[in-house]
């Protein structure tokens, strides 16, 4: 991947590309001494480039357990950019309390979950990145919110002709329907996409 390559292990996003990575890491400080400010304009501004903005450099703030609900909040802006932008820095979130959960962080996927629904398939995209992580650990609750509210969009996504797209549904349908990764990964491999489908659809909730 190359300089396109992206780190998210300390709960922000950080470019390969130097250049991109120097420029990231000056959201840190300005973050940590603006959190106030940046927290008003995602909640507050009537402009959306402000919000969108404020949406991608508030997660660089060090006290990232402070703005998981204000994140959450802007997955519901009527702006596409500032939910896109939100989305991203919900994902790196999310990395981070798996990786570290001492972080004590909860990040709902409620949200993540309704905008698989959406006609937009960068939405989708980056919900799906969000999700694969929110369900490494098969999180039961997760498991039967996809299930219940996002089932359709999931099978649909799965059988999508680009094969690069149509992944990562597939691999939350292998997890829907209780099979371990490397089982959908081979199953994948072979081709035989509509076996993990219907498992997935016949699949009962757990609880």
């Amino acid at each position: 991947m190359g300089a396109t390559a992206e780190d998210l292990t300390r709960g922000h996003s950080l470019m390969a590309d130097p250049a991109s990575r120097a420029d990231q890491e000056m959201f840190i400080p300005l973050a940590k001494d603006h959190l106030t400010q940046l927290r008003d304009v995602l909640r507050n501004s009537a402009d959306e480039d402000q919000r969108a903005v404020a949406a991608y450099v508030i997660g660089y703030t060090p006290s990232k357990k402070e703005v998981v609900n204000d994140l959450q909040y802007a997955l519901k802006d009527a702006d596409a950019g500032v939910r896109n932008n939100a989305a991203r820095a919900l994902m790196a979130l999310a990395v981070l309390a798996r990786l570290d959960p001492n972080y004590g962080m909860k990040i709902e996927p409620t949200w993540f979950i309704e905008m698989l629904n959406s006609l937009s398939w960068s939405y989708r995209n980056q919900v799906l990145k969000a999700l694969q992580i929110l369900t490494d650990n098969r999180d039961a609750s997760v498991l039967d919110q996809l299930h219940e509210r996002a089932l359709p969009s999931l099978v649909e996504m799965a059988r999508w002709k680009t094969l690069s797209h149509a992944l990562p549904a597939f691999v939350l349908l292998g997890r829907l329907a209780g099979m371990p990764d490397t089982q959908v990964q081979a199953v994948w491999t072979g081709g035989d996409r509509e076996s993990v489908i219907t498992a997935a659809m016949s699949k009962k909730k757990t609880r």
